[in-house]
């Protein structure tokens, strides 16, 4: 089932990198947390960027949670360059808020999956004849494209099936990021999880794509469509999504929820110690 307009929005709105800090906007705040980058963008003002820059030289975004921190610091040399040199970055978990709160930032909740909701429902919406959007989804099955073209039927859909053993692969990830470049899009969205959508954004700025925006969103679209159920609101709210997820998957994210995304809080108190806080 697909959501309407409504829904899509929040209750908050290894090789050099293709870009640097330079190439963002400069009028776009920013706050230095955990080794990354936090644009201080709700979800509306991040919407409006990037349908603003649909047609600007390439360049990514990237939704860090607890997850990804953890992974880029246990493999800070590849993957923090990565986070750092995204165009935008912005706050998918109310575990890094709640974090961030103790070091006086105010970091807007962002989650990918809601952001892609609103994009949609905006481009659906407002979509001009002479300037249509096209958009790869990267990942998903093909019978995706066809339940994405019934709920937004003035978009024009390509999803682009990927194989698993991404994050493993460097020869895998090359493929599809070769694969992007010879079709034509105004947004990607990489749909391959931590930390090989990451790899896959940075790789196609390396093979020279020209414009366009890449999102690393994760399994929004698989929420989008409703192959996987999102938890309620309101468990969402009490930043206890992880938990109902856990229950629906358990042997695909246990490990995932209990062993590694724990580990930001040790990251988080290794950076303050020093600090004497």
């Amino acid at each position: 089932m697909m959501p309407s307009p409504a829904m899509a929005s929040s209750d908050t709105a290894g090789g050099e990198p293709p870009q640097t800090p330079r190439d963002r906007p400069a009028d776009v705040p920013h706050a230095e947390f955990l080794g990354l980058r936090f644009a201080l963008l709700t979800q509306r003002r991040a919407l409006l960027a990037i349908l603003e820059q649909t047609g600007a030289p390439y360049r990514y975004v990237v939704t860090p949670n607890a997850y990804h921190v953890v992974a880029a610091h246990d493999d800070p040399a590849r993957l923090l360059p990565i986070y750092r040199a995204a165009w935008l970055s912005l706050c998918d978990s109310r575990i890094i808020r709640a974090l961030a709160r103790l070091e006086r930032h105010a970091l807007p909740l962002v989650t990918g999956s809601d952001l892609v909701a609103a994009l949609f429902a905006a481009l659906n919406r407002d979509r001009v004849a002479s300037a249509p959007k096209r958009i790869l989804v990267v990942g998903p099955s093909r019978g995706t494209e066809a339940a994405l073209r019934a709920g937004y039927p003035k978009l024009d859909f390509e999803v682009l099936p990927a194989p698993t053993g991404l994050a493993q692969s460097p020869e895998l990830r090359l493929a599809v990021a070769r694969a992007c470049i010879n079709r034509p899009w105004d947004i990607a969205l990489l749909c391959v999880g931590c930390p090989a959508q990451e790899l896959i954004a940075r790789e196609l700025g390396e093979l020279g794509c020209k414009s366009g925006i890449a999102l690393c969103v994760g399994a929004s679209i698989d929420f989008l469509t409703g192959a996987r159920a999102r938890a309620p609101l309101w468990l969402q709210k009490l930043g206890l999504e992880w938990a109902y997820r856990l229950i629906r998957e358990p042997a695909r994210l246990w490990r995932r929820y209990l062993v590694y995304s724990p580990k930001i809080l040790r990251i988080f108190i290794a950076e303050r110690v020093p600090r004497g806080r």
